[in-house]
């Protein structure tokens, strides 16, 4: 998966976290505000299609792409 654009919602950011290596438990939100709930929920969304889940907050090697500019 490409890296995202800097400009989505919540929803897409949490959608995009477990590509990214984070756990559904690193969610960056504050408890009970929205952008917490449309980040999980957009984590869930992409457990259900496929993602693999990430356990313990944040991966220890987090998955690099070619073109995110890691070398």
């Amino acid at each position: 998966m490409d890296s995202p654009p800097n400009d989505l919602d919540a929803r897409a950011l949490g959608r995009a976290a477990p590509g990214k290596g984070l756990a559904r438990e690193a969610c960056p939100y504050a408890e009970g505000t929205e952008a917490r709930t449309l980040w999980l929920a957009g984590y869930d969304a992409a457990l259900a299609d496929g993602a693999k889940p990430v356990t313990g907050g944040i991966a220890q090697h987090p998955v690099q792409h070619p073109d995110d500019g890691v070398r």
